[in-house]
């Protein structure tokens, strides 16, 4: 009984301490290319606070409909950075490019923590629509969270909106908004491929601003990506 008090108190500091940026993390496009090998890394940061979180993962197109990616998890809070947890994340293209009205797409993810029975599982849909060289790329996702160690066992739901406009094959400036249950940014974003004549690299950056008090004030998230 005094183990289940404890581990139900160390679930609520650890969701109490929980990163001001929790809702941020990069917009899901619902595409997937059979036989493609990608190396990714990508972070979030926290300006105001220096606190952040960094992904590492390698992901494969196993067919045309299915690319599977894991991840190792690290995040910097109180101390010092450690890597906390691992995530498997499955992305499945529905429909054929240009085939509807948009372009539908399906996200499955599942994440632990290592040093504790807590569980986190994401699911949802993806959605691309393109008008003329203007692209608005949608996810709305419905996460849960369970394990011995986790206090509280509901769905939530995470939602990303990306606008973005073709200047170039290169270059693609756009906007971005995030939000979950408690924070919400909105913010530029710059995305681009073959920086410096790397082949098959892509890249993106964008500064977001917290629109409540629950969000970090100014927040940067940056990806990086090697695909062949």
């Amino acid at each position: 009984m005094w183990k289940k008090s404890l581990s139900g108190l160390a679930a609520l500091t650890a969701l109490a301490s929980a990163p001001a940026f929790a809702g941020v993390d990069k917009v899901y496009d619902p595409y997937v290319e059979q036989g493609e090998v990608e190396l990714e890394v990508r972070g979030v940061h926290g300006l105001d606070s220096g606190e952040y979180k960094t992904k590492v993962g390698i992901g494969y197109g196993v067919t045309s409909r299915w690319f599977v990616e894991g991840y190792l998890i690290g995040e910097k809070e109180d101390g010092d950075f450690e890597v906390e947890e691992a995530e498997i994340e499955n992305k499945f293209q529905l429909t054929e490019q240009g085939q509807y009205w948009a372009d539908f797409g399906l996200l499955v993810e599942l994440e632990k923590a290592f040093d504790e029975d807590a569980w986190e599982t994401k699911v949802g849909p993806l959605v691309q629509k393109q008008f003329g060289k203007m692209v608005a790329t949608g996810n709305l996702l419905f996460e849960k969270k369970f394990g011995d160690d986790v206090a509280e066992s509901e769905w939530e739901t995470l939602g990303s909106v990306q606008l973005k406009y073709r200047l170039s094959p290169n270059l693609e400036p756009g906007i971005e908004y995030y939000g979950d249950e408690e924070t919400h940014a909105v913010g530029p974003v710059l995305i681009g491929a073959n920086p410096f004549g790397m082949e098959h690299v892509k890249w993106e950056a964008g500064l977001l601003f917290g629109l409540n008090d629950e969000t970090e004030d100014n927040i940067l998230r940056w990806q990086l990506e090697y695909e062949f």
